[in-house]
């Protein structure tokens, strides 16, 4: 299935006319191919279906989390975790996530996509640690660990930490890139602006499949 989405969607938050220091992720590139090119015989194989990611946990920086399910919104972006939530992660699980199909799960080749806010709302307080707050200490080796809802454990290896300005957002590389098990968490960086009510960057975690799960 092919979707076609909004590119350069800015996902900082603003909430009663006030600027709120929360972010997601970019939307999905216009024409996102779900499904992936055809099989390449020389790229590592993982059969699918895998099983849906339940949980994140990333020990070098404390971050631990349920997972839940990112769709699009109406215009075509892609959906965040609640603001209000700022600790919860969630995956890309396709345009409709109740319907199997066009998501690509961590573990399976190809680009799975994790986004969750670097700060947000906690108990009315703004500007409150995110699961992604520490994002940016992350390192090529680091290990990102993904919990199944079959009770299953993937074991992900940080390859290169990159930040992008919104406007030039590597939408097909975060999304489309599937020469192998691929996760990438995706949250917000560089300087808030508060004229807009957003982050000007965004901050990428390109991460693979360890490879004795290859």
């Amino acid at each position: 299935m092919t979707l076609r989405v909004l590119l350069g969607a800015v996902l900082g938050a603003v909430v009663a006319g006030s600027t709120l220091v929360a972010c997601g992720a970019e939307a999905p590139p216009a024409t996102y191919d779900a499904a992936g090119p055809p099989a390449d015989t020389s790229a590592p194989k993982i059969v699918k279906p895998v099983a849906d990611p339940a949980a994140i946990s990333i020990p070098k920086i404390g971050a631990h989390s349920e997972l839940i399910k990112l769709g699009l919104n109406a215009d075509g972006s892609l959906q965040t975790p609640p603001v209000d939530q700022p600790g919860l992660g969630g995956w890309f699980a396709g345009a409709r996530p109740d319907v199997d199909g066009d998501e690509i799960a961590p573990g399976e080749r190809g680009s799975s996509v994790v986004a969750a806010h670097v700060d947000g709302v906690i108990d009315g307080k703004k500007g409150q640690p995110g699961l992604f707050f520490k994002l940016r200490e992350l390192v090529p080796g680091d290990e990102v660990f993904i919990s199944q809802a079959d009770g299953g454990q993937l074991r992900f290896l940080v390859e290169r930490v990159a930040s992008f300005d919104k406007s030039a957002f590597p939408s097909a590389e975060v999304y489309e890139a599937a020469d192998m098990p691929r996760l990438n968490l995706v949250t917000c960086g560089g300087p808030f602006q508060r004229d807009v009510g957003h982050y000007r960057d965004n901050l990428v975690i390109f991460t693979t499949l360890a490879p004795e799960q290859l």
